[in-house]
C-alpha cells in the first residue's frame, strides 16, 4: 500500500488553521483555500504565482481510448482504497473527506457494473486509516492494519474480510497479525496468500504524555503504564560519546518505528504466519506481484516515521515466495541534473527529501513500471520521475520526461519543466500490456490542482501516446482494472471550487 501521498497531504495542509491535525490527517471542520502566497510548509500554495513557468504546446491526442461517467459516490473521497469483487463490482472503502462534517469515518460503497451506479454497503466497525487492501482470489477483499482515530492513537493488528456475495454484504473479523502495522505494503501471491510487509508501529505516547524530549519525555512516559516497555528502544552510545545514564538511553522517534518484518495471510484459514524480513525497514512502500510470482517492493515514505534508513528510499527488494526471503535488487537511477536544467529548471544543490512513492504496476514481460516517484526541497522545489524495472536483470531505467519546478524566493519567479506532470496520477496495466497513466497534479501552486491528462505507456516500444482527456481534472483517488479491461478511476482532488478544495465524488471509466 502506498499510503496518502505528501502532495495530497499538502492539499489538506492548506486548511491547518481550521483543523485538528493528528498524525498527518485531520478531523475536518472546514477547509478554505489560503489567500496568502506565503508557503505553509507543504510545498504547495493555493493561489497562482504572477510569473508562471513555460507552458508546453498541447500534444497531439489519440482518439483510441474513450472516457465515460461511472456514477457518483455518496461521499467525497480524497484517497480511498478500492478493489474489485468476485462478481466484477468494485468496493471502495475509507478516507472520505467531509468538509462540513466532524470526522473521517471508514464507510464503504459498491459500484454496480450493470447499472454504473454506487450504493452504500456495510461499514468497518471503527475508524481506520493508512490501512492495506487486497483483492483475494476468491472474490473477497482483505483490509488489515492501519491507524485508529482515538486518543492516544495506535497502530492496528486486526484484519477484516468483506464478502459482497448476495446474502452476505458484510465484514468478518479474521486473525490478528503478529505485529500492528500502519501503512504496510501489500501484494497477493500466485497461490492466493497475501504478503504484508513493513509499515510502521505507532503508539501515540507523545500526544498522551505531552512530553517531547529529554527528561520530560522520560517523566511523561513514567505516567503511562508499560509505555517504556511498549515503545522505547535502548541504544548504545556512539563511539565518539561517553557512556550515558540508563534513562538517557531512551531513543524515541516523534511518531513511530518503521518495520522490516513481513507476514503472510491465508484466506482459507483466516490466519497469519511470519515470513522473512526485508533488508530495510520501509513504511508506505509500494508493492506488486510480478509475472513470475515474485513480489517487488520499492521505496519508503517519511510518513510519521524517523527511523528509516535513507537507503530505503531509493532501493527495491524482491520477495521470493518459495524461500520466504527478501533480497535487494537494483537501485533507482540517480538524478541527471544537467538534463533537467536543459528543460528549464536548475534544482537545489542539497539532497531532497522523499515525497511520494509513485504508482507501481506490473508489466507483462516480468518487470514493472513506477510512475511519478517524487522528491522535494521544502518550499524550494520538487522533482517527479518515472522508471521501468527489468525483472530479468534486476535493473532500473528512467522512462518518460521528468517533471520539476523550482521557486526563486528572492525574485518571486517560478521555473518548471514543460509537458505533462504526472505527480499523484493513477496508473493501471491494461490486458494488452500497456499502462494507462491518468490525471495527476500540475506543477507548483497552480489553481487547477488536478490534470485531465491521460496517456498510454507501451513497454514494447518504450513510448507514450496521449489519449483523450478525462472529463474533469483529478489527482489521487483510486484506480481499478475491470473484468472487461476498462479502468475505473474513483474520487481524488479536482482543484479549487469557490475558494475551497474540490474533493470529488465522481468516478469515470477509461475504455481502451
Amino acid at each position: 500500500m502506498s499510503r496518502s501521498p505528501r502532495r495530497l497531504r499538502a492539499a489538506r495542509d492548506g486548511c491547518r488553521a481550521l483543523v485538528v491535525i493528528v498524525c498527518g490527517l485531520a478531523l475536518v471542520t472546514g477547509c478554505q483555500a489560503q489567500a496568502s502566497p506565503v508557503p505553509t510548509g507543504t510545498g504547495m500554495l493555493a493561489t497562482p504565482l504572477l510569473t508562471p513557468g513555460p507552458t508546453a504546446a498541447a500534444p497531439s491526442v489519440s482518439a483510441e481510448g474513450q472516457w465515460e461517467p461511472a456514477g457518483s459516490l455518496s461521499l467525497q473521497r480524497l484517497d480511498a482504497r478500492a478493489a474489485r469483487l468476485g462478481d466484477g463490482s468494485v468496493l471502495v472503502v475509507g478516507n472520505e473527506f467531509l468538509p462540513e462534517g466532524p470526522d473521517w469515518t471508514t464507510t464503504a460503497e459498491v459500484w454496480d457494473r450493470a447499472t454504473g451506479s454506487w450504493a452504500p454497503t456495510a461499514t468497518l466497525g471503527k475508524f481506520r486509516e493508512y490501512f492495506a487492501v487486497a483483492e483475494l482470489a476468491d472474490g473477497r477483499v482483505l483490509v488489515t492494519g492501519g491507524l485508529n482515530g482515538d486518543e492516544p492513537r495506535r497502530s492496528y493488528s486486526s484484519a477484516y474480510v468483506y464478502d459482497g456475495r448476495p446474502g452476505h454484504d458484510d465484514w468478518t473479523k479474521v486473525g490478528l497479525m503478529g505485529s500492528a502495522r500502519t501503512a504496510p505494503a501489500v501484494a497477493v501471491l500466485a497461490d492466493g496468500r497475501v504478503l504484508v510487509a513493513g509499515g510502521y508501529f505507532y503508539t501515540g505516547m507523545l500526544e498522551e504524555t505531552g512530553a517531547t524530549d529529554g527528561p520530560g519525555l522520560v517523566e511523561g512516559l513514567a505516567a503511562v503504564p508499560g509505555a517504556l516497555l511498549a515503545a522505547a528502544r535502548f541504544v548504545a552510545p556512539r563511539p565518539s560519546e561517553s557512556p550515558r545514564p540508563p534513562l538517557d538511553d531512551v531513543d524515541m522517534p516523534p511518531h513511530g518505528y518503521a518495520l522490516a518484518t513481513a507476514e503472510l495471510f491465508d484466506p482459507a484459514s483466516g490466519t497469519w504466519a511470519p515470513s522473512g524480513s526485508m533488508v530495510f525497514a520501509r513504511a508506505g512502500a509500494s508493492a506488486v506481484t510480478l509475472a513470475d510470482g515474485r513480489v517487488l517492493i520499492v521505496g519508503s515514505t517519511d510518513l510519521s516515521v524517523t527511523e528509516v534508513d535513507r537507503r530505503a528510499y531509493e532501493t527495491a527488494e524482491i520477495y521470493d515466495p518459495d524461500t520466504g526471503r527478501f533480497t535487494l535488487t537494483g537501485q533507482l537511477p540517480g538524478t541527471d541534473r544537467d538534463a533537467i536544467e536543459d528543460l528549464g529548471v536548475s534544482l537545489p544543490e542539497s539532497d531532497p527529501e522523499p515525497a511520494t512513492n509513485g504508482k507501481l504496476v506490473a508489466l507483462a514481460d516480468g518487470g514493472a513500471a513506477l510512475i511519478a516517484k517524487t522528491v522535494w526541497w521544502k518550499h524550494e522545489g520538487e522533482l517527479g520521475r518515472s522508471f521501468r524495472y527489468d525483472g530479468t536483470t534486476g535493473q532500473w531505467e528512467e522512462i518518460g520526461q521528468p517533471c520539476a519546478w523550482r521557486m526563486n524566493h528572492a525574485t518571486g519567479e517560478l521555473a518548471q519543466t514543460p509537458g505533462v506532470c504526472r505527480v499523484d496520477a493513477q496508473a493501471a496495466t491494461l490486458p494488452d500490456g500497456r499502462v494507462l497513466v491518468a490525471g495527476g497534479q500540475q506543477a507548483y501552486q497552480n489553481v487547477s490542482l488536478g490534470s485531465t491528462s491521460a496517456e498510454l505507456y507501451d513497454p514494447t516500444t518504450n513510448s507514450w501516446s496521449p489519449q483523450s482527456p478525462m472529463p474533469e481534472a483529478r489527482a489521487g483517488g483510486a484506480a481499478v482494472v475491470l473484468a472487461d479491461g476498462s479502468v475505473l478511476i474513483i474520487g481524488g482532488i479536482g482543484g479549487y471550487k469557490e475558494d475551497a478544495l474540490d474533493i470529488l465524488t465522481s468516478a469515470v471509466r477509461f475504455i481502451p
